[in-house]
């Protein structure tokens, strides 16, 4: 037995449930979704090259900052960098062809696309 019925039933306050029939609906806000996304919550920021970013600057604080003895993970973080800025750049191509690549990562104006070929009954 829980503690909070035992002690509404000592108090002699218990609560009778409420009848659904007696409360009524109000539809506020009509109960379809909308045929478009807003963009507002697109914004993220990306993270690149943590690793690297991580080793370089171990690489740099066990030198004394001096640039010259982490050639190598310079090297590598500017590489991991690249990459990283090549795969953006041919994205942000994709999408502002118009193109609806397959997945779960699309953004707002690919999900407002697709949502035009299937709109929502009125």
């Amino acid at each position: 037995m829980r503690i909070s019925s035992v002690l509404n039933a000592a108090n002699g306050k218990a609560r009778a449930p409420q009848n659904e029939n007696k409360v009524p609906f109000q539809e506020i806000l009509p109960l379809r979704l909308k045929n478009r996304v807003s963009g507002k919550a697109d914004s993220s920021s990306d993270v690149a090259c943590l690793q690297e970013m991580s080793i370089l600057f171990a690489c740099l604080k066990d030198n004394d900052f001096v640039e010259k003895f982490c050639n190598k993970e310079i090297s590598q973080f500017k590489k991991c960098y690249k990459v990283f800025m090549d795969s953006k750049t041919a994205l942000k191509a994709t999408v502002n062809q118009g193109i609806i690549t397959p997945g779960n990562n699309l953004n707002y104006r690919q999900l407002n696309k697709y949502m035009r070929l299937f709109p929502n009954p009125k």
